[in-house]
């Protein structure tokens, strides 16, 4: 069993109830200083491009045409509670380039000004390309739930 959850979810007590149900989790980590240091972190001949929404297949280069690309990285979350809360596990990171220029300058630095970045916190065991799809499914049932919240 695995708890999928965007960020809203992202807290130290939905981790800890997953855990204590025997679940793993995959939930969309915040943007914090202390995630936006572990994506700055990364090198960067780590990250894999991937089939993103819409990409485009280019028969010269064979390969997928998609500004999509993921990576991951170890972290610790909640370092702010006693050591004994703080929970260790993988940061799933998908980068998207930026193609809105006004979308710029949140004074996050150059690295935030060229990508938005998409932070999954997980202990699934899935390979990480596998495990970064496998949470990105959660937006598909979340979609299910609106439309029938908004259905007749």
């Amino acid at each position: 069993m695995i708890v999928r959850a965007d960020s809203a979810y992202y807290n130290h007590a939905v981790l800890a109830a997953a855990r204590r149900g025997g679940a793993r989790f995959s939930i969309t980590a915040r943007s914090n200083p202390a995630t936006r240091q572990a994506i700055a972190s990364i090198a960067e001949d780590t990250w894999t491009a991937i089939k993103y929404t819409d990409a485009l297949w280019d028969e010269e280069d064979g390969r997928w045409v998609s500004d999509a690309e993921v990576t991951e990285t170890t972290y610790t979350a909640f370092t702010g509670r006693r050591k004994a809360e703080h929970v260790s596990a993988r940061l799933i990171v998908r980068r998207v380039k930026r193609l809105n220029p006004a979308a710029i300058g949140y004074g996050q630095g150059a690295l935030f000004d060229t990508y938005r970045y998409h932070a999954v916190f997980t202990d699934s065991s899935l390979p990480v390309l596998a495990a970064e799809k496998d949470h990105r499914a959660h937006a598909v049932v979340e979609s299910v739930i609106a439309e029938l919240k908004d259905g007749a």
